[in-house]
């Protein structure tokens, strides 16, 4: 709370039975929505009714009804009891007895705040719950079709009885600033640091003589140090909290908590005789290093003299219950005052009192403790109007598949994806957003637990189809706005514990346990459940960041193909000892030996060159390598090592700024991430790297399985081992989608809060481009029909597509096939420990393409002669693929020795080499970015082993050191003599360039090509050229022109100008993945009115913007028409 507030207890009575009620009351009718932030009789008028859009001239008053949901917060545990939707309460609508609500009327109702608090009688003390959520509670009201519910009189019980003059009151104080971990549910208040004293005033008169006053005080202090605060009340010390050291470690503890509850008489700390009650906090530093203060709240219970004040008065009076009728005696007290019983908030009753010489006074059951409250009724306050509230029924609504919880800001995107997943994955689908099921299950109060309740009770519904739940829209650690540029659309579970970095945590695993045991999800002791639901999250904040999610989505089950869904790529830390590489290096080689057709690399940072610098270890090899093999394209990339919310290892191999140049659209690879706080998405002041690979729309990741608080090595390895087990065990002959796997992983990992810290940052309902059908080869021979494949043979392969061991005969689509070496055993460098030695298939003797028809294919192409002279295990591995589905496949063949039938060959191959694409004109200009592209041909074949030294494929910039591309040569399909080399080339400075790029064909024949080009600085898109043909022209003419930016979505305007400068026509076009020479529609030379241009000059001009940055340019041309 941003400032101090009173407040007072209740009793309320909930229901237990979350599907009971079918039906929610917001189903129809209209409704009107208020709020509250503190406890007190409220009062909508005549005027507060016309500004909700509610004429009260045309209502009957009788048949005004107000609802609310349950008070304070939901509980957590799912076997607690809560209110299952909005109930009625009873209200008093002043003049409703005519049946018009006139401009004097009113109504009037006891409104409860969002906090809750209950007075306990055994320690004779107030004990306070903060909401979490909100500082406001919500009140709905609607007109029905018959009377709602009233406020009913009770009279006051004849005879005497003990006389009530006092009753216990209570102060509470908390501001909420400051989380220091950005973690967690604790927010504290007052800093001392700068300033070591905070004085705190409450106005509270009456205060009875001799009577004891409670103080509650919570501190906390961040310190390397022993600390202390001293508190005084109005100037008289009543207490010293002594605050123990916190370790001056990374992970270590980040503040100490100290808790003390004091009691004081009121006359000795001048209580009784002050309006004013100061209480003043007092720091004292720890002897060195860091010491910071902070206060958490105090509470104050203290016995008040039983007199009205202001315009209304709630109280409590525990002395009572000692009797079973007490009569409450009210002084100062005027005419025109009601008293209400509102023990029972939701049925207030009325208690008849009567006034006598200036003190009202009523008797009435007292066996337990009554909270009243006595008002003035024209005097009290208005509720804030909040907004028309449209029907709803989520509670009659029948679960689906998937379910989406949206924000309202998000709506039609989350649409968009439902849409699509019904019709390409042939799931249901809903949408709900927030706000929905805050009012029918938290009665318009933000809550975590609404949204775990409604979620519980599609679950719980007969014969429930759902299965997975996807928040789509970012969370917040601060749920109240506190932060600047808040993002908490769809809001996430924040751990109890806020100050142990280790220990704090943020999850949506919560909104998966649905057994009625569940819930609680205690940290200390350590409670473990289990999911039972898929969830994810797309941390969206802004609607552009979500159509470029959905656009991925849709685009990776739709467009994406290729074999690098066929490959993982295990990425490891240097250091401790090797344990990185280690852990690394058991994954891939229990990928291998589950899944052997899928292809493993080891990217072991320790395997590059490290420079030294004053500030660490720098890897700028590794980073290129990295970058390079993420664009390339694998079906996930896996992490092992240290990391942060912006970068992996001290060596930043990875960072924000290589994230956000990734274009490998539609290669979007699943970033599995065992590290510390990589994948964090609830602080709005920074986006991680992480969040940036899901979010970048032209490259990046298709979803992350990743941490967003620091884990530890051990745990991370459990869950991480977890998932592929559970990615590659089948069901019903299908590999299970990203949902079932994260569910299966976190239960098959759960080691007390370690895995809790481990987010899907992606659609559950979605499956992983996992080959769903399996390659079978038949044959693998030579032309001579040996079953040892030798270097320049012809090596036949042929094969079919089955599923199950029946064959699949309406497979129609390509095969990429791979023929590799045996397993090559490598050792990284050492950097840091001993070097790692390690083996996997690395050396690669072919890569090509055959069509697949029917389910067959058949295809051949010759073998390089630099193979081993004896014979070795190689493996052939094949990823074949349509416009639905895939397969996958491999084979064991021995490959060895040479040909010696093989006839000569002394003709190097044809390379054709260009920039950016082919239409590229040698001496053209570039970006920054660009590409290599080389068409190849060869009569016999292209060499792309990674030997002998010089017969490899490989480029020179300039006079810079060779680069071998070997692996970014696929041959054409079904013909092994031609094929495509495209590499990215990123980096390039301004100025004149030449490329040289050398290719040797199987039989070690070489060619070398270069070709000249010109790097602008890349801040704009440049236009080189902009021209018509033919020009002159008669009748119809082309526009033409070449620009930096190739690959690039464009707009383009072409506008054509009399040499007056009127203008004459105006053409539009949207050229997707633009060439460097890009081609316009011909144009007919005819003005916008369709009359034919008069002979002369004409001017054209053209203006491009790039679609990706907006970067934009222009360029004019002459046209001479000879009409």
């Amino acid at each position: 709370m941003s400032a101090s507030k009173f407040a007072f207890c209740l009793i309320f009575v909930l229901s237990t039975d979350l599907v009971a009620q079918t039906n929610s009351v917001l189903q129809s009718g209209n409704w009107f929505k208020f709020s509250v932030s503190a406890d007190g009789v409220v009062r909508i008028n005549y005027d507060l009714l016309r500004t909700a859009g509610v004429n009260p001239d045309q209502i009957d008053p009788r048949n005004i009804r107000i609802f609310t949901g349950q008070p304070g917060m939901l509980p957590q545990a799912n076997n607690k009891s809560r209110k299952i939707d909005l109930t009625e309460i009873a209200i008093q609508v002043v003049g409703e007895q005519d049946g018009r609500f006139n401009s004097n009327d009113a109504i009037l109702f006891f409104a409860q705040g969002p906090d809750q608090y209950h007075y306990n009688i055994q320690k004779q003390i107030f004990e306070y719950e903060n909401n979490l959520f909100t500082d406001k509670n919500f009140y709905f009201l609607t007109i029905g079709t018959e009377p709602g519910k009233r406020i009913t009189t009770r009279q006051s019980i004849a005879g005497n009885y003990p006389v009530i003059t006092t009753y216990q009151d209570m102060a509470y104080y908390e501001t909420e600033k400051y989380s220091l971990l950005k973690s967690g549910r604790q927010w504290f208040g007052e800093q001392f640091d700068a300033s070591l004293t905070a004085t705190i005033r409450f106005e509270i008169s009456d205060i009875a003589e001799n009577s004891q006053v409670k103080l509650v005080s919570h501190v906390m202090a961040q310190s390397i140090t022993p600390s202390s605060f001293t508190v005084a009340y109005n100037n008289n010390t009543i207490l010293t909290q002594s605050i123990n050291a916190v370790p001056n470690t990374r992970y270590g503890v980040k503040g100490n908590i100290k808790a003390d509850t004091v009691i004081l008489n009121s006359n000795t700390i001048g209580a009784s005789t002050n309006l004013n009650q100061d209480i003043r906090y007092q720091f004292t530093k720890g002897s060195s290093g860091i010491s910071v203060g902070y206060l958490d709240f105090f509470l104050l219970t203290l016995s008040r003299k039983l007199t009205m004040r202001n315009t209304q008065l709630v109280f409590r009076a525990p002395e009572s219950i000692e009797v079973p009728v007490s009569t409450y005696e009210i002084a100062n007290a005027t005419a025109g005052l009601q008293v209400w019983d509102v023990t029972n908030a939701d049925q207030v009753v009325q208690q008849e009192a009567a006034l006598t010489s200036g003190k009202l006074n009523f008797s009435a059951p007292s066996e337990t403790l009554r909270t009243f409250v006595v008002i003035n009724p024209s005097q009290v306050s208005a509720p804030s109007f909040e907004g028309v509230v449209p029907n709803q029924n989520l509670r009659g609504t029948p679960a689906p598949e998937l379910l989406i919880i949206t924000h309202q800001s998000f709506i039609s995107e989350a649409q968009r994806l439902a849409a699509h997943r019904q019709q390409h994955s042939g799931l249901t689908a809903g949408v709900v957003t927030v706000d929905k099921i805050y009012n029918e299950y938290a009665g318009g109060k933000q809550d975590f637990s609404a949204i775990r309740d409604f979620i519980r009770s599609y679950y719980l519904q007969s014969g429930s189809a759902l299965k997975h739940v996807l928040l789509f829209g970012r969370g917040s650690y601060d749920y109240k706005n506190r932060v600047l540029n808040n993002s908490n659309f769809v809001p996430l579970y924040e751990s109890r514990n806020s100050l142990s970095p280790l220990e704090t945590y943020s999850s949506d695993d919560y909104y998966a346990f649905m057994e009625e045991s569940e819930g609680d999800w205690f940290e200390s002791p350590a409670q473990n459940h289990t999911l039972d639901l898929g969830v994810g999250r797309l941390p969206v904040k802004t609607i552009e960041e979500a159509k470029a999610v959905v656009d991925k989505l849709i685009e990776y089950d739709t467009q994406a193909s290729g074999s690098w869904q066929n490959e993982i790529l295990f990425v490891a830390d240097d250091g401790d000892f090797n344990i990185h590489h280690s852990q690394a290096d058991q994954l891939a080689t229990y990928v291998e030996q589950t899944y052997p057709a899928m292809v493993t690399r080891r990217f072991f940072v320790d395997s590059y060159e490290q420079i030294t610098k004053p500030s660490g270890q720098s890897s700028p090899a590794a980073a290129k390598a990295l970058d390079l093999a993420v664009r390339k394209g694998s079906l996930i990339v896996n992490f092992t090592g240290h990391g942060s919310e912006r970068v992996w290892m001290d060596e930043r191999i990875l960072d924000e700024v290589m994230v956000k140049d990734w274009k490998n659209k539609p290669r979007y690879p699943l970033f599995v991430t065992a590290t510390c706080e990589f994948g964090r998405h609830d602080d709005p002041l920074q986006i991680t790297s992480g969040e940036l690979t899901l979010l970048q729309p032209k490259g990046g990741s298709i979803g992350l399985v990743t941490s967003a608080r620091p884990v530890n090595s051990s745990t991370n390895f459990t869950l991480n081992r977890a998932f592929y087990e559970a990615l590659f065990t089948k069901e019903n002959n299908q590999y299970p989608d990203l949902g079932s796997t994260f569910q299966v992983t976190k239960n098959n990992s759960t080691s007390g809060i370690a895995n809790r810290n481990f987010s899907l940052l992606a659609d559950p309902s979605m499956k992983l481009a996992l080959p769903q059908n399996e390659i079978v080869f038949d044959e693998i021979t030579t032309a001579a029909g040996s079953s040892t494949l030798t270097g320049l043979s012809k090596i036949r392969v042929k094969g079919h597509i089955e599923n199950s061991g029946m064959p699949v005969d309406n497979f129609n689509g390509n095969l990429i096939l791979s023929l590799f070496d045996e397993p090559v055993t490598q050792a990284t460098k050492g950097d840091e420990n001993s070097p790692f030695s390690y083996s996997e298939l690395s050396t690669v003797f072919y890569r090509g393409q055959a069509s697949v028809t029917l389910g067959e294919f058949e295809t051949s192409f010759v073998l390089t002669k630099n193979v081993p002279a004896n014979s070795s295990v190689g493996t052939l591995t094949g990823y074949a693929y349509t416009n639905s589905t895939s397969a996958s496949g491999f084979n064991n063949s021995a490959v060895g020795g040479l040909d010696d039938t093989a006839g000569s060959d002394n003709t190097p191959p044809v390379v054709k080499l260009f920039m950016g694409d082919t239409t590229f004109i040698s001496g053209g200009i570039v970006g920054p970015s660009t590409r290599i592209v080389a068409l190849l041909y060869d009569a016999n074949g292209i060499n792309i082993t990674n030997f002998p030294e010089g017969k490899q494929i490989y480029f020179a910039l300039d006079d810079g050191e060779p680069q071998v591309i070997n692996d970014y040569y696929l041959a054409d399909v079904n013909t092994d003599k031609s094929g495509v080399l495209i590499y990215p080339l990123d980096g390039l400075e301004k100025g004149n360039h030449t490329l040289t790029l050398t290719v040797s064909d199987t039989h070690n024949n070489t060619t070398i090509v270069s070709v000249p080009f010109v790097v602008t600085d890349g801040s704009r898109i440049e236009i080189e050229e902009f021209v018509n043909y033919p020009n002159p022209f008669e009748g119809l003419t082309t526009f033409e022109f070449t620009h930096t930016r190739p690959g690039e979505d464009l707009e383009v305007c072409v506008s054509i100008v009399d040499l007056a400068g009127n203008k004459i026509l105006e053409q539009h076009y949207e050229v997707l993945a633009s060439q460097y020479r890009v081609t316009l529609a011909e144009w007919d030379g005819r003005s916008a009115s369709g009359s034919k241009l008069s002979r002369g000059i004409y001017v054209g001009k053209l203006s491009v913007r790039s679609l990706l940055d907006g970067s934009k340019n222009e360029q004019f041309t002459k046209l001479i028409v000879l009409n």
